[in-house]
């Protein structure tokens, strides 16, 4: 999104909004989870291995990292909740390639006891993208 979601809600709320203004670029993002992710209700779980785990970065930047269940204690960012979700990392560009790239290269950033996240974000878009088009869910980008 272009403008703050704040902004965007507001202009809802009042019935003022005409459009979501968003870049014209390819745009994905990935979860990154610790256990007991996807079992929200392995509470034994998340307090053995993931509670108040430190959320480090290989080097500051943030950009494209959006936080879940995550507090921030004495400058650092922990891990908190019971639900495993820790982050959304997103990325962007010309092309869905370029989008993935610029996110696996952010996640590459993030170092989180027992983290993991899915390898596979936009490969169908390869294939899908034709379909779409096809039957005139998008016009040309």
């Amino acid at each position: 999104m272009i403008e703050g979601i704040g902004d965007f809600f507001f202009a809802l709320a009042k019935g003022t909004s005409e459009k979501l203004k968003t870049k014209k670029e390819f745009q994905v993002g990935a979860r990154v989870v610790v256990p007991p992710f996807p079992y929200y209700d392995a509470k034994k779980t998340f307090e053995s291995f993931s509670k108040d785990a430190v959320i480090a970065f290989n080097k500051q930047m943030l950009e494209g990292i959006h936080i879940e269940d995550v507090k921030i204690e004495n400058n650092e960012w922990l891990i908190t909740g019971n639900s495993g979700a820790a982050l959304i990392v997103t990325g962007c560009g010309m092309t869905m390639k370029e989008a993935q790239k610029q996110m696996y290269s952010r996640i590459s950033n993030v170092l989180i006891p027992n983290m993991y996240y899915r390898t596979d974000i936009g490969n169908r878009w390869f294939e899908d993208s034709d379909k779409l088009y096809t039957w005139g869910y998008l016009r040309g980008i």
